[in-house]
């Protein structure tokens, strides 16, 4: 059976807590792709008060970070909570006993592009300045993240374009605050394009 666009685009990124963000956008199902795309996917905690040099302080003492970068393209979020002693917090999940402080939403600063892929495939870095937004508030952020492979890739291509996923392992950190330690951290590197 042959897989629509759409099922490419979805299938590794749901796996992946894709459906925190939403849909994914897809070119209409009969169209293959014409570009060729490699992505990295990094979901991660930070913890502790936040304050930024430009911008005001970020709200809460855990902060789920999702960034993916697609061909240097930068989408996701920064969810913060504020979070009493003892509870927890993963980058898809809080406990209820955590308050939800602020959703930031990331985007591209400008033309920098954030994110490669090695040739292999086997790694990918997420490292460059970018921006959030949460209504009419803006901040300035850098990336330095670190993804490895961890799992073979998974082939999702059906012969008339390729698409495969792997799970990774993300270290680094995000605007300088390093990733909570004991804390869960999921990644994923990916490519689809033509045959």
């Amino acid at each position: 059976m042959q897989r629509t666009l759409s099922a490419i685009a979805t299938t590794g990124l749901m796996t992946a807590g894709l459906a925190l963000a939403g849909p994914a956008q897809a070119a209409p199902a009969e169209y293959p792709p014409t570009s060729h795309h490699k992505a990295a996917l990094s979901e991660v905690v930070l913890g502790g008060a936040w304050t930024v040099e430009f911008g005001s302080p970020i709200k809460g003492n855990r902060h789920q970070v999702r960034l993916r970068t697609d061909n240097g393209k930068v989408s996701g979020f920064i969810r913060s909570f504020y979070c009493p002693s003892g509870a927890t917090v993963s980058p898809r999940w809080a406990s209820s006993r955590c308050t939800h402080r602020q959703t930031i939403y990331l985007k591209n600063q400008g033309g920098n592009k954030v994110g490669w892929v090695s040739s292999s495939g086997n790694s990918a870095t997420q490292r460059g300045y970018l921006m959030g937004t949460s209504g009419s508030r803006s901040w300035p952020f850098d990336a330095s993240f670190t993804l490895y492979a961890t799992e073979p890739p998974t082939d999702d291509g059906d012969g008339t374009f390729y698409s495969w996923w792997r799970a990774a392992r993300p270290q680094g950190s995000f605007a300088g605050k390093p990733i909570l330690a004991g804390t869960t951290r999921y990644g994923q590197i990916s490519g689809y394009g033509p045959v």
